[in-house]
């Protein structure tokens, strides 16, 4: 147990290009404290646990080897690429190699993450849409100066840029943010409505708590949604949107109570 947490955190950490002593640091511990789990010489205190995850970026599950391997070698590398893999993303963006500079200088300095974050607030506040998380993909297959938009691995937008430069990443992303909206009654998913109905129950106390998924699933929520949007309609106002199904379901409600016998 000492030597597979301890190479588990060891893995982790120097995945996340973090030293023992920066590891240390953000933990509140000693780095003679991290060398010693490292070393299976000890196991961390149950309180810490909840840090390392936080700052490693996985779960307790995985931090205890509780959860199978899903690699011949238990490599955790190699398991982190077959997961990011394993599933269809809503939001994908794959591009050729000319593109690749630019990518990575952008993710790199922060500001394609800032300027994304700026895009995903612009669609928020115009549509209600909430953006999902996007992954940058590099395709060697695709054309040198290419990149398309994916979502479930369904191709939504294709394009050839003739002049790539430092600031074409703000001509990409404006263009994911069109796809998404075009699209969004497709992109739209659980995860999602989840997070939307999170942000209401904070923000407006009341309007959501009991309701979902209490007496509405996050599915049925998302079904109406999808419905709106392809209709034309926003989703902006969701609390009137969420009362709009309370009286729904309490109409069924009743009507079942007042006709048990009707099938």
């Amino acid at each position: 147990m000492n030597e597979n947490l301890g190479s588990i955190i060891c893995q982790r950490r120097q995945a996340k290009k973090l030293t023992q002593e920066e590891f240390a640091s953000r933990l509140g511990v000693t780095p003679q404290a991290i060398s010693k789990w490292e070393r299976g010489n000890g196991l961390p205190d149950i309180s810490f646990i909840s840090g390392i995850c936080s700052i490693l970026g996985i779960s307790a599950d995985t931090l205890l080897g509780i959860q199978s391997s899903i690699a011949e070698n238990s490599d955790i590398t190699a398991e982190n690429e077959i997961k990011n893999n394993l599933a269809a993303e809503p939001l994908v963006l794959e591009f050729g190699e000319h593109f690749i500079p630019c990518i990575v200088t952008g993710l790199k300095e922060g500001y394609l993450k800032d300027f994304i974050n700026e895009k995903r607030v612009e669609l928020a506040s115009r549509t209600g849409m909430l953006m999902p998380l996007l992954r940058f993909k590099d395709n060697l297959e695709l054309g040198k100066n290419s990149y398309r938009i994916l979502s479930y691995d369904k191709e939504l937008f294709a394009c050839n840029v003739d002049n790539i430069d430092n600031d074409t990443y703000k001509l990409l992303i404006t263009q994911v943010m069109e796809t998404c909206q075009d699209n969004y009654h497709t992109i739209i998913n659980k995860h999602i409505v989840k997070l939307m109905v999170g942000n209401i129950k904070e923000k407006f106390p009341g309007a959501a708590d009991g309701l979902v998924p209490e007496k509405i699933s996050y599915l049925q929520l998302e079904r109406k949604l999808q419905e709106i949007i392809k209709h034309g309609g926003t989703i902006r106002d969701l609390i009137h949107i969420l009362e709009e199904m309370e009286e729904d379901y309490f109409k069924k409600t009743c009507s079942c109570s007042l006709y048990p016998d009707i099938v």
